[in-house]
């Protein structure tokens, strides 16, 4: 027990005082998410959606996060981390209260376009004002303190929303969670006043796509594979709220197997980045990739609810090796003047899968069944492995584990 106790405060301990209040925004942020994750449901219940057409809507978010992810990187490199989170949190607030007076489908659909765009505009800074609010030695820590406060948000958020919805009606999870966004932008404005690290002048030498991530053959390679794994991992919060509803679960029991996910990386994260700190990372994410499918084969085990339990705490145990070591290892390559780009073409990626998943996943369970939904998620999550492995011999010279001192 001392030994573990020990494990943990090494793996929380030496960050600076900049990376927790940042991390504090992201957790303010994060705690109020509901509306992407109830989203199914909810287009179901109020305005009797199929499957299909709920996918189509969900991707049509996906299409706006996209613009507001390429948005964001981009103006990350002009006005900075902090205060191109404060503008998007913001605007995501009005948004999502604007969003309680919309009551017919064709308003709702178009609203859940413009959601997108202002909602995923924080990613890119949030990711960069994390990595350069420690030491370089300290990165990949300040990296997964940020994914910590984003999950342990999430693991509040649906599970809150899915009792409220049950016991006050939808329109105030979009009331709940634009209230947090406010909150969390207030938050950055006060605390993190006069702190807004401008990227340095693009250097004059350097290859011909340096500060172009889509130029990149190596990151390239990478986002090919990461589309893959995330194409199988966002079925649990896209598709999968709609089919264990299906099954005869409420959207209370819905938000609690949602929050298996993030409940499980608070707890484990930090200490596996930390006893991982030194080793290649690359391996670890093709490792990961691979989990996260076979994880949903779980799915099809003839065991109810214990099933379905089974199958998250797997996929999570593959999001902890895959997740926080690539996005750490995209800021080891990512050049300093365009991080916040690379950032932001790293959540393209991000919001890329987040269109085609649930048009594929919705459309694969409505002609095909849940069977065949996960199935293909343990198929695709082991391509991703073997590209991400392939993708090894590509990289640059230059990358090396961040190791702490």
């Amino acid at each position: 027990m001392l030994s573990l106790l020990q494990l943990y405060r090494d793996a929380f301990g030496g960050l600076p005082q900049r990376t927790w209040l940042l991390c504090t925004a992201a957790f303010l942020n994060r705690c109020g998410s509901m509306v992407v994750p109830l989203l199914g449901p909810y287009l179901k219940r109020d305005f009797a959606f199929t499957p299909d057409q709920a996918g189509w809507v969900i991707g049509l978010y996906g299409i706006g996060a996209m613009i507001g992810s390429w948005l964001g990187g981009r103006l990350t490199d002009r006005i900075g981390p902090v205060r191109l989170q404060v503008l998007a949190l913001g605007s995501s607030a009005l948004w999502m209260l604007l969003m309680t007076q919309f009551h017919s489908a064709f308003a709702v659909v178009a609203a859940v376009f413009v959601l997108g765009i202002v909602n995923d505009a924080f990613r890119p800074g949030s990711n960069t004002a994390a990595a350069l609010s420690a030491p370089l030695p300290l990165r990949r820590k300040a990296l997964s303190l940020n994914r910590f406060a984003l999950n342990l948000g999430w693991a509040f958020g649906p599970t809150i929303g899915g009792y409220l919805v049950l016991h006050c009606g939808y329109s105030w999870m979009f009331v709940v969670d634009g209230a947090t966004c406010g909150l969390a932008a207030l938050w950055l404005a006060v605390r993190l006043r006069g702190w807004n690290p401008l990227p340095p002048p693009q250097p004059a030498d350097g290859p011909t796509h340096h500060g172009q991530p889509l130029r990149d053959p190596h990151f390239r390679a990478l986002m090919t594979a990461n589309l893959c794994v995330l194409l199988a991992f966002m079925q649990y919060f896209t598709t999968g709220p709609r089919v264990f509803v299906d099954q005869g679960y409420s959207e209370a029991h819905v938000g609690w197997i949602l929050a298996i996910n993030p409940i499980l990386i608070v707890l484990g994260e930090m200490p596996i980045v930390h006893a991982l700190q030194r080793r290649r990372p690359l391996p670890i994410v093709a490792l990961g990739a691979a989990i996260v499918g076979l994880g949903y084969l779980a799915m099809l085990l003839p065991l109810g609810l214990s099933a379905i339990v089974l199958a998250m705490l797997v996929v999570a145990v593959g999001e902890l090796l895959q997740m926080p070591m690539l996005g750490s290892y995209v800021n080891d390559i990512a050049p300093d003047h365009a991080r916040g780009t690379y950032n932001g073409a790293y959540s393209v990626n991000f919001t890329m899968a987040l269109v085609v998943a649930p048009i594929a996943g919705g459309y694969l369970y409505e002609h095909a069944g849940a069977t065949a939904l996960w199935t293909s998620c343990g198929v695709l999550g082991v391509v991703a492995a073997l590209l991400f492995l392939r993708a090894q011999s590509s990289a640059p010279a230059t990358s090396v584990p961040t190791a702490q001192p």
